[in-house]
């Protein structure tokens, strides 16, 4: 492990080798011990050897590793530092019945994160609703799988993080959402605007919004009506952004938002995964290098007009292209040449770069595109050729 820099960048990689970790898992090291612990590849073997490490840091990181396997994180619920219990009551792959016991936990954090975690029973969830420590009652409002009942039973209308943290909940109902989008704090109501789950006629309600940042937020939200959408399209400046910005811009708008007089505009519809071919045509000219380096970036751009953008004659453009999981590998190759570094980086980090794209940039001599390479290939060949130059 003569460069472990290199050997850690690897660990972190969900595509590692499998002996790679299992060496980490055997060093004296504690850092390398505790990178083995956290990292996908692992085999479940090893992070059961693990999790009886001496060192917590280590415990916690195998508790923490989402490839853990149940059995495993039973045995650690009753780990005496408080950092792993934490962990294994987050965890969504501990028995509900593991998440049962630690939500019956004396500290705070365990129960806090227990509280949080979707796979806690309703009943149990329903007890910590109404805890002592208002953390744990947050920590419920922040639960995606949390029934109606203990939702209402963790909420205080008077405390702003209550009001917060259910605003921001997707199982949050539509009368809640309702009286949230009324709220007299901005913040609340742009919580309500991002959620995802957030109801047309809530929405339609925030797209009127005094608040500019509330009322955008809306406009980009995919349930919000069309009729607004189409509205908007012709309003300001921030306005005309943030529909173009959504998802379900009908085409007309977005076609028209792509000539846009302003550049903010002509970059979110540039970035527009519904963007119309003839529309990401025309945008490739655009004279702005930002708009199109949006475009570069856009996985539903045509093949024709990405191939056109890495050949840009700035950089910004082409980076954008190379880090497009959705340009043809053959593209890639040609990027993984490229005169400028973070352009190469860009096609090291990308999942859709062939074998013979990374190859080539293994004889890179840029740290950062030896890096990304090490951290985001997916290639065996590039991963063991990285290991053995790491050795």
């Amino acid at each position: 492990m003569n460069s472990p820099g290199m050997v850690l960048l690897l660990a972190a990689n969900p595509h590692a080798p499998a002996h790679l970790i299992a060496a980490l898992g055997r060093q004296p090291s504690p850092d390398c011990r505790e990178a083995a612990a956290a990292s996908q590849a692992a085999a479940r073997e090893l992070l059961a050897d693990l999790a009886g490490d001496s060192n917590a840091a280590v415990r916690r990181s195998v508790a923490a590793n989402p490839s853990c396997q149940a059995a495993t994180l039973a045995g650690l619920a009753s780990d005496h530092d408080e950092r792993v219990r934490v962990a294994v009551a987050a965890s969504q792959a501990a028995d509900p019945e593991v998440i049962d016991q630690l939500a019956g936990d004396d500290l705070v954090l365990v129960r806090a994160a227990a509280a949080g975690n979707p796979l806690c029973p309703p009943q149990r969830l329903l007890k910590l609703a109404r805890d002592d420590a208002r953390r744990v009652r947050h920590c419920v409002l922040q639960n995606p799988g949390a029934q109606a009942e203990s939702l209402a039973a963790a909420y205080w209308p008077r405390d702003f993080l209550s009001r917060l943290f259910l605003a921001g909940n997707t199982a949050t109902s539509p009368a809640s959402f309702e009286t949230l989008a009324a709220d007299q704090a901005p913040a609340i109501r742009l919580a309500v605007a991002r959620n995802r789950q957030a109801p047309p006629i809530t929405l339609d309600q925030l797209a009127a919004d005094p608040v500019d940042e509330v009322r955008c937020t809306a406009l980009r939200h995919p349930s919000t009506p069309h009729y607004l959408v189409i509205a908007a399209a012709g309003h300001e400046e921030p306005a005309r952004r943030a529909v173009a910005a959504n998802p379900v811009c009908p085409p007309a708008q977005l076609l028209a938002l792509a000539a846009d007089p302003a550049v903010q505009v002509r970059i979110s519809a540039a970035a527009s995964r519904s963007l119309p071919p003839a529309a990401a045509v025309a945008m490739a000219a655009d004279p702005d290098c930002l708009v199109r380096a949006a475009l570069g970036g856009n996985r539903s751009a045509p093949a024709r007009v990405l191939a056109a953008l890495a050949a840009d004659s700035s950089a910004q453009v082409r980076r954008r292209v190379a880090r497009n999981d959705h340009a043809l590998p053959l593209l890639l190759d040609q990027l993984a040449r490229d005169a400028d570094q973070a352009v190469r980086a860009g096609v090291a980090r990308n999942p859709s770069a062939s074998t013979a794209a990374h190859r080539c940039l293994l004889a890179d001599s840029g740290l950062d595109v030896l890096g990304e390479l090490a951290r985001a290939s997916r290639h065996q060949e590039i991963l063991l050729a990285l290991v053995a130059g790491a050795d």
